[in-house]
């Protein structure tokens, strides 16, 4: 029998008296150790509320994400949207892979560093852990990542299609070797991605900057193919609607394009952010990252906040009463 034990460092496990950031939360699976930290807001009252899992990339871990480690980060903004918005954030370390980074076990069949784990049952135990001590509102989960982590949502929406009312995949594409299974539930997904991102190209192909890099992390489709395959599974035939938002910063060399897909099955819907120009990083209005980061990844649009574009679609969407919650597929 599967044996799970949840530990707080240096806490006491009492739901409700604790509020604000908690880090390096503990679950144990199967005897893997796992660690997440956890963005509660404070008087966060009984009703249910909607949880959102945020995934860093290959490489990356919770501060990172939160910005703990002291440096610029756009996904710490998703804290002032949950205290603002009363949100439950919790945001998962990926396993270390044969590289030694951390990273998450997504779909790409040939990325040899990703790591072995079961990601997914310790994610399904992780949202029901938090949901087992706040009030959560099982049709309104949602996970939002980035590079690995943006891989790692795609393989929630193809294998977790029951259980996410919509998903946000950011510089991540779906892999060209897929060896994950078809979803069974349509699926509402944002799509980000940087026309000129150097590590996940988006024309499609190899992932990474470097040939050794490229071999190691496996292969991807291109930005339309990953389009095409929701639009295709969501059973949407309609034309985009499209908008080009404000140009307002003029120095970062980019621009982004918004089509949105409406009318799939039970009202999903696919949104492309084409970000012009863009690498491979987050737009935001607040975060910027430096100089010696922008060389590396390259360019960072500054036209919007990406966790308020995020926020603004998920809150759009709900599990269909008639769909499954529970088990996912």
């Amino acid at each position: 029998m599967m044996k799970i034990v949840t530990l707080v460092a240096g806490m006491v496990v009492g739901a409700q008296a604790m509020a604000g950031l908690m880090k390096n939360q503990v679950l144990v699976v199967e005897g893997l150790q796992r660690t997440y930290d956890v963005y509660v807001p404070d008087r966060l009252d009984d009703h249910p509320h909607p949880l959102v899992l945020l995934l860093h990339g290959h490489m990356g871990d919770a501060d990172v994400m939160t910005g703990e480690n002291g440096k610029a980060a756009p996904y710490k903004v998703w804290l002032d949207i949950a205290k603002r918005e009363q949100l439950i954030i919790v945001i998962p370390d990926g396993a270390k892979g044969p590289d030694g980074y951390r990273g998450w076990n997504d779909c790409r069949a040939d990325a040899q560093t990703n790591p072995s784990a079961d990601d997914m049952m310790f994610l399904d135990h992780l949202i029901d852990t938090i949901a087992g001590r706040y009030a959560v509102d099982r049709k309104r989960l949602y996970a939002h990542g980035t590079s690995n982590g943006g891989n790692m949502v795609y393989r929630l929406a193809q294998e977790r299609s029951g259980r996410f009312a919509a998903l946000a995949a950011v510089v991540a594409a779906m892999p060209k070797q897929n060896r994950c299974g078809e979803p069974r539930y349509p699926v509402s997904l944002l799509i980000m991605n940087g026309t000129d991102d150097p590590i996940l190209p988006y024309q499609g192909g190899g992932v990474g900057r470097r040939k050794r890099d490229k071999e190691a992390r496996g292969t991807a489709l291109s930005a339309q193919e990953t389009l095409q395959y929701w639009l295709k599974h969501n059973g949407i035939n309609s034309k985009p609607v499209i908008v080009d938002l404000p140009d307002t910063s003029k120095r970062d060399g980019s621009s982004i394009e918004v089509r949105r897909y409406s009318g799939g099955k039970a009202g999903s819907e696919v949104v492309l952010y084409e970000v012009r120009g863009g690498g491979h990083t987050e737009p935001s209005l607040s975060q910027h990252y430096g100089r010696l980061y922008g060389f590396i990844v390259g360019k960072q649009n500054k036209d919007m906040e990406m966790a308020e574009e995020v926020w603004k679609f998920f809150r759009q969407h709900r599990l269909p009463d008639s769909q499954e919650t529970a088990e996912g597929q």
